[in-house]
């Protein structure tokens, strides 16, 4: 049997540089304009990592595909987003044609192709060879359009055409990996693609009585321009092949697929799923299906009937919220991730009994396909059974897996958990993290309390830890004062000193257990922090070095945490306090607004303020926004922190309308982060309504980012916002991706030229270019227009003749308190100094 060459994965890459072709064979690529990445982008506006290729394996179809990612594997996202065929996507399977944008001009074709010699399609020089077996030339060439080829080397018409032509080269008959032979009426062989010639090399001698051709002709009921499919065996080879007649051109055209493997693989799998339902009947863990659309039980083996108290009919009722306990989003995010990244996951969660009682589980999660459903597999074990436990571990069983007073894995089921996440972490590059937490005097107080005490406090101890994990991280018992976290995925290196910082704190807490003595009712701590690959890429070098982290965590005293990289630790430890500092300074009102007015060119009237955000801190004094707002983003603190510059801003605005004074729109930056979420629209009309500002009176300022993360749902946005009456203006235009053409499609009321545009506008002819065509659009769709960061008068003049209505800037004004913006609210005007 010949076997055809495999598949090749190529990028087409055109940038400043030029247009080259990169072959993908790696499993993992990065691409930025870093000179150090595997693969270079030459464009300016190109990330220094600005994506990543993951080969992965489809393994229903048995073939590999690539995944790009927006950003790098640590989860820094790239700075202009990543583009798939028009749309802003963070990740993406990469299918044949995909066509992806990095940022710029620079852009790639992902394309999939046949065999090595098909290279050369793509490639312009004038000298283009292909292998005799790669075309052959005894056989007549009819394509599949309706025209018939003039030449038998249809490549070289292409040269030097467009990357629409390249890629419906790339669909011809001679580049397609299954056979297509074509013959007419009476039966003659008019053209054989190269994949069939390979396939079936001996059909020139046997012609009609080979069984691909056989009984082709006869069939004179499907001339009418009829198809049929049939199954055709050769040997141990089994073929699917779907015929047309063709009536104009009187042809016969045949396209053939090796359903062989699938024949094979269909047949184990019934014998599978009879053993499976023989197995599955009999085992002791329990075993669910899901579907994995609807969340409903599709079946459930009796082991899991029995474990929650249900039987058979009346678990088939049930869905998955109403079994699972944990946090419900923390739950369909891992399932989400199931489906996404096809691995298995495996941890702890929580069940719920028919009769209302709660359990912890030891769970596995599969994804699977069966009968056209995509299914998860549950298997779960209950681990809360301590009096077995506690009986095998007296009587010597060596298998034991669980510590028998708190029902948490021990050390040998961690150490098998810690296998598994960190082949998961190689295999799929993900962070992962280990933290050990000591409780120095625990040992100590445990000898000197009441025996049932003690073990009341340690199963509340671990209750609390337990708490502060997400589902799916497993929390160990390592010894009896220690105890071991293992964290399968993070996103970001600080993920893990988060968890350890709550953990402190909740142990902080004073536990009400009767008895215990109450000078003793606060328990202390110390954690180490260990994270894969950055301090070990083996579980010896990971736990070795926990334990080094959690001996530095010591050396500080009590309730303290060390990670083992001392750049990392440090670098952590600044984050962490910047933001406990920023969620102090929302509760202590740290937080207040300035006003920057903006002013009419023509009459130097006040036209409006933009609110800006300032943090007055008691110690450090006044801290910029560019040092916090991107944290608050990253922990998601810019929610609140947005609504509150939202009421303050509303509510200011509506103070100076009572006062008698002009009414003016006030306008308030929205961050991506903000305009993504989902109950913005709701959290506006609240603020409205409660400060009883109009909603004419409010501009939201957005930029360019917050649309292109997802156009679909800006544009649904902008919509609504307009249907409320409220106010949008589009910030730091001309520096982005955005064309003209937004300014006409979607709602906008107010265009910001970006002030690194005015910064050097008497200098730079091609700035001032872009400025007069912003002006002319925006006139033409009856669009405020701001310049800002104006401080110069020369520039003051240029915008003057650019026809430019109103500024923002420090030739005017700096950004001032409330009570400065309240007098020059009452002055009204500046003088325009020409």
């Amino acid at each position: 049997m010949s076997n055809l060459q495999p598949f090749r994965h190529i990028l087409i890459i055109e940038d400043q540089k030029g247009r080259r072709i990169v072959s993908l064979e790696n499993s993992t690529y990065a691409v930025g304009r870093d000179s150090r990445n595997s693969i270079v982008i030459y464009d300016y506006q190109v990330s220094r990592v600005h994506a990543t290729l993951l080969r992965r394996t489809d393994y229903q179809n048995n073939q590999d595909f690539y995944r790009v990612i927006d950003g790098d594997l640590q989860g820094k996202r790239s700075t202009n987003g990543l583009f798939i065929n028009g749309k802003t996507c963070l990740t993406h399977d990469l299918k044949h044609g995909d066509l992806v944008k990095f940022g710029g001009r620079a852009k790639a074709t992902y394309q999939i192709i046949s065999n090595t010699a098909d290279i050369d399609l793509f490639k312009t020089d004038d000298k283009i060879n292909l292998s005799k077996n790669y075309l052959n030339e005894n056989h007549k060439q009819t394509l599949t359009s309706d025209n018939t080829a003039k030449s038998k080397h249809p490549e070289k018409q292409v040269l030097n055409q467009s990357q629409e032509e390249l890629e419906k080269l790339a669909s011809f008959p001679e580049l397609s990996p299954n056979p297509i032979i074509e013959l007419d009426w009476e039966g003659n062989i008019t053209y054989i693609n190269p994949a069939a010639s390979i396939k079936f090399r001996n059909i020139d001698k046997k012609k009609l009585e080979h069984p691909i051709l056989a009984g082709l002709v006869k069939k004179q009921q499907n001339r009418k321009g009829n198809l049929f499919v049939r199954e055709v065996k050769i040997g141990l080879e089994i073929f699917e092949q779907y015929v047309h007649y063709l009536s104009e051109k009187k042809a016969i055209r045949s396209y053939i697929f090796d359903f062989t493997k699938r024949k094979q693989i269909e047949d184990t799998l019934r014998e599978s799923e009879r053993r499976y339902k023989a197995i599955v009947k009999q085992t002791s863990d329990g075993i669910c299906l899901l579907d994995a659309t609807t969340h409903t039980i599709l079946e459930a083996n009796p082991a899991y009937c029995k474990l929650l108290g249900y039987s058979s009919e009346e678990i088939l009722k049930l869905q998955l919220e109403n079994i699972i306990v944990d946090d419900n989003e923390e739950m369909e995010t891992i399932l989400e991730n199931i489906l996404r990244e096809k691995k298995d996951f495996i941890g702890q969660v929580k069940h719920q009994t028919k009769n209302g009682n709660t359990i912890f589980v030891e769970i596995s999660i599969s994804f699977i396909t069966y009968g056209g459903k995509e299914i998860f597999c549950f298997v779960v074990r209950d681990f809360n059974k301590n009096k077995q436990l506690e009986n095998k571990t007296k009587d010597g069983d060596s298998e034991v897996l669980y510590d028998f007073l708190t029902g948490l894995p021990n050390r040998k089921l961690f150490n098998g958990q810690l296998s598994t996440a960190l082949a998961n972490a190689k295999r799929y590059q993900n962070l992962m993290s280990i933290i050990f937490l000591e409780l120095p005097e625990f040992d100590k107080i445990r000898t000197s309390i009441d025996p049932t005490c003690s073990d009341y406090l340690l199963k509340e101890l671990a209750s609390r830890v337990r708490g502060c994990l997400r589902a799916g991280d497993t929390l160990a018992r390592w010894s009896p004062s220690r105890f071991i976290i293992l964290l399968p995925q993070i996103k970001i290196a600080k993920d893990p000193a988060k968890i350890g910082k709550r953990i402190i704190e909740i142990l902080k807490q004073p536990f009400e257990i009767p008895k215990l003595p109450k000078e003793i009712q606060e328990i202390q701590g110390s954690i180490g922090i260990s994270i894969y690959p950055i301090d070990g890429e083996d579980e010896d070098s990971l736990l070795k070095n926990v334990n080094t982290a959690l001996e530095k965590s010591k050396e500080k005293g009590t309730n303290n945490f060390g990670l083992y990289s001392v750049t990392m630790s440090t670098q952590t430890s600044k984050l962490l306090r910047l933001e406990t500092m920023l969620n102090n300074a929302l509760i202590q009102k740290e937080f207040l607004l300035y006003y920057q007015p903006q002013i009419n060119l023509k009459t130097g009237k006040i036209t409006g303020f933009e609110a800006l955000l300032r943090w007055q801190h008691p110690e450090l004094g006044q801290i910029s926004p560019n040092q916090f707002i991107h944290l608050a983003e990253d922990t998601n603190l810019i929610i609140p922190m947005g609504r509150w510059v939202l009421e303050t801003a509303c509510s200011q605005n509506k103070a100076w309308q009572k006062a008698g004074l002009p009414k003016l729109p006030i306008s308030v930056n929205l961050s991506p982060r903000q305009f993504q979420e989902s109950n913005l629209l709701l959290t506006i009309d609240e603020v409205l309504q409660a400060t009883e500002l109009e909603p004419q009176w409010l501009e939201l300022e957005i930029t360019e980012k917050s649309i292109l993360q997802n156009k679909e749902f800006a544009r649904k946005n902008l919509e609504q916002l307009k249907l409320m009456k409220v106010r949008v203006g589009l910030d730091d235009f001309g520096v982005g991706n955005i064309s003209f053409g937004y300014l006409q499609n979607l709602p906008f009321n107010t265009i910001k030229i970006d002030n690194s545009l005015i910064e050097s506008l008497n200098q730079e002819p091609q700035k001032q270019a872009i400025i007069k065509a912003s002006i002319l659009v925006a006139q033409t769709s009856n669009l405020r227009v701001i310049a800002e960061g104006v401080e110069k008068v020369e520039q003051l003049q240029l915008l003057k003749d650019f026809d430019c209505e109103e500024i923002q800037g420090f030739l005017f004004s700096n950004p001032v308190t409330m009570e400065e913006a309240t007098k020059l609210l009452k002055r009204g005007s500046f003088t325009i100094p020409w």
